[in-house]
């Protein structure tokens, strides 16, 4: 800040305060952390197909060519839901994660009366078209086999 303020001649030359100049650098380290997490996720969950060759994910990425949704699913809960899929329960936990976007669980109970899960979402955003997304997406996933 110093040196634009030497620069600007003042600080009312400057055009913003400090205060202005550490929220723009923290926006700016957010993303880029942001960036390297979702880098880290995809890594991840294709690590996961190696071991697990009927796990499954799939994602979008926004206008920005940034993370959008993620939905995935491993080969028990694929399964599971061969079994068990008559009904279809959808939890959404909203912005408690901290990315404050939708965490969403698709699950049911099995014979045992346990909750048995499906599949998970992480979603960009909470409108009709990113739900619209997940549930066409689950859909695929397991062959169309409607709840």
């Amino acid at each position: 800040m110093d040196h634009f303020v030497n620069q600007a001649g003042s600080f009312s030359n400057v055009g913003h305060t400090k205060k202005d100049l550490h929220n723009r650098l923290d926006a700016v380290r957010r993303n880029e952390l942001q960036s390297f997490d979702a880098d880290c996720v995809i890594s991840y969950l294709t690590a996961k197909m190696v071991i697990d060759p009927k796990f499954f994910f799939e994602y979008t990425l926004d206008e920005d060519d940034r993370f959008g949704n993620l939905f995935w699913a491993d080969s028990t809960s694929r399964s599971d839901y061969g079994y068990f899929g008559d009904v279809l329960s959808f939890d959404a936990m909203y912005k408690t994660n901290v990315y404050r976007r939708p965490l969403v669980m698709l699950v049911s109970v099995n014979h045992h009366k346990s909750t048995t899960i499906f599949g998970f979402g992480l979603l960009g955003d909470e409108t009709v078209e990113t739900y619209t997304w997940l549930l066409r997406t689950f859909l695929v996933l397991m062959h169309s086999k409607m709840p």
